[in-house]
């Protein structure tokens, strides 16, 4: 019950990887990687939505033929070429100092992420978008930098966000062909993101670092 089933769908190739996690550490029962047979895939785009579905089929077979279980639910990230990014800063006044929740923190960042929605499709020339993802770039605890809001009173917390988002047919695209194999997508990230937290721990991130794939 601890298994999490990864699928990458590339532009190359499609990479079908099994395993779970332990102290901090991904272990992997299970590996196949099947590549297409035709350009069905361009820029990290579906253009072949039928035959990308019956190669994601073949690897999910595979993968059910090795661990000898069926597979329902996949995690799918999205390529980062059509990528739309927003920043915002976002504001909460409370009418007497107030100790900070959580709850308070997690609100304040969807107010940030509904704020870049609202922008971005305001200025998207027809195209709809998708929130795939979003990183708070500053907190700000009575107009002051800080790291945790949780715990500290305050009257007035702020957030600087950087939202993003894909095209909807984009991501479209990927939920029908992942769907069409038989399988629920159980979680959407960007390829991009799940790089960074692959590769760059998070206490360097402070850092001005840029990653390149």
């Amino acid at each position: 019950e601890h298994l999490v089933f990864g699928l990458d769908i590339g532009t190359r190739s499609i990479v079908g990887s099994v395993g779970y996690m332990e102290r901090n550490k991904f272990n992997v029962v299970a590996h196949y990687v099947k590549e297409h047979e035709s350009r069905d895939m361009l820029d990290g785009q579906i253009h072949d939505i039928g035959r990308v579905s019956e190669s994601i089929k073949k690897v999910k077979k595979e993968l059910e033929n090795q661990l000898d279980l069926k597979l329902n639910d996949v995690c799918i990230a999205a390529a980062g070429r059509v990528l739309r990014t927003v920043t915002v800063h976002v504001e909460v006044e409370f009418d007497e100092e107030t100790q900070i929740t959580g709850e308070q923190i997690y609100s304040l960042d969807l107010m940030g992420v509904e704020k870049a929605y609202g922008e971005i499709n305001s200025n998207s020339e027809g195209i709809k978008f998708y929130s795939v993802g979003y990183t708070v770039i500053k907190y700000y605890l009575n107009d002051y930098v800080i790291v945790n809001l949780e715990g500290h009173k305050a009257r007035k917390i702020s957030a600087d966000i950087l939202a993003t988002f894909l095209p909807e047919d984009v991501v479209d695209g990927l939920y029908t062909a992942v769907e069409g194999a038989g399988l629920t997508v159980a979680n959407l990230t960007l390829e991009p993101i799940a790089a960074i937290n692959i590769a760059i721990p998070e206490s360097y991130r402070l850092l001005n670092i840029a990653l390149v794939d």
